[in-house]
């Protein structure tokens, strides 16, 4: 029994040593170089991003290789940061087991947008590659950086609500109740309309309903934007006198149009929706939904209701013969519950997801 004993220590002292040895190996796995670089682009290259061409190669990367002294898979990580951070908070682009990556012009748009530079303003990032192998012990190498100069462009523009709020509106100052939405183009999220009428002393708008901010209001002639409750608050857009006012705002340039509406004024007894979003297939363009009228204006409609997935039309008096839809076409809808809002001056409409 002693025998065994001590067999079993001879064993457990020969594991531990072997253990040790290894270790020790693992932790000596470093890149033989003292340093490696970034071959292409040069450091202080420009490019100016064009988001007509979002699958375009942007950028192209090539480092030399790194020796770790015994064969082995090398992982490298392209990193961005913010010029002058010294890398405090890199940003992993790609990983690969090559010596190069290729980077497309929508890719590098999002990092730059994400890492502070502004659209359409020249900016700087500072670029390195990584190196690492598949051992935890061993420490990763990195290359000499480079800065590369870039001119971005700004991106997709968020879907965006806005509701009126103010004194020349339904709501009043209220945010919580009777806030009636301006339509968004179908085309351009960042360009929203409303032909409607007004009370005299203005409105604002506010992005929900419920929150004073996000807010857009005025600042002299632009558009001001109110991010949070402690901004600045902005001016009323102007309603001079009571009336049909049409109105305008772009969100990304931050400008408005407002004037006095001349169109035509056709009232409605009612408007209805129809088609095969009411049941799924061609049977729902013979049935039709009522919408509600407003009672501040009789040319603003709307209506809660769970749509199918297909094509719809808004008909006027339950007839063909006035009749609107998207550019003269069919609705697109995707299946959902919303609130539906309909304005039959201009044949704007609205869908808004509801629980």
């Amino acid at each position: 029994m002693k025998n065994i004993y001590k067999l079993l220590a001879i064993v457990a002292l020969v594991t531990g040593l072997w253990s040790c040895e290894n270790e020790e190996n693992l932790m000596i796995l470093e890149a033989q170089e003292p340093a490696f670089a970034i071959i292409t682009p040069e450091s202080g290259s420009a490019t100016i991003l064009n988001k007509e061409t979002p699958n375009n190669t942007a950028l192209t990367l090539t480092w030399e290789k790194v020796s770790y002294g015994t064969p082995t898979i090398v992982t490298y990580t392209v990193q961005f940061a913010s010029s002058n951070t010294e890398f405090a908070a890199p940003v992993d682009i790609t990983t690969t087991t090559s010596t190069h990556a290729i980077i497309s012009v929508s890719e590098l748009n999002a990092k730059a947008l994400e890492l502070g530079l502004l659209p359409d303003v020249e900016g700087t990032l500072d670029v390195r590659i990584k190196s690492t192998v598949g051992t935890t012990l061993s420490e990763p190498k990195l290359s000499t950086p480079i800065t590369i100069t870039l001119t971005p462009y700004r991106g997709v523009f968020p879907k965006v609500d806005l509701f009126l709020v103010g004194p020349g509106t339904a709501a009043g100052w209220s945010v919580t109740s009777n806030n009636m939405p301006i339509y968004r183009d179908t085309k351009d999220n960042t360009k929203h309309y409303y032909t409607g009428y007004f009370n005299p002393d203005g409105f604002k708008l506010i992005e929900q309903v419920g929150f004073w901010a996000p807010a857009y209001g005025t600042n002299g002639a632009k558009v001001q934007y109110r991010a949070t409750e402690s901004d600045t608050d902005p001016g009323v857009f102007p309603t001079s006198a009571a009336g049909y006012y049409s109105f305008e705002i772009n969100l990304e340039e931050l400008t408005y149009k407002i004037e006095p509406y001349t169109g035509p004024m056709t009232t409605y007894a009612t408007i209805t929706l129809t088609g095969s979003v009411l049941t799924g297939d061609d049977a729902g363009w013979n049935m039709e939904v009522p919408l509600v009228q407003s009672a501040f204006d009789a040319h603003i409609w709307k209506v809660n209701q769970t749509l199918k997935a297909g094509k719809m039309k808004f008909k006027a008096n339950n007839s063909w013969d006035v009749s609107w839809g998207d550019d003269g076409g069919d609705i697109i809808v995707e299946a959902g519950k919303y609130d539906i809002w309909f304005n039959d001056l201009d044949g704007r409409y609205m869908f808004i997801p509801t629980p």
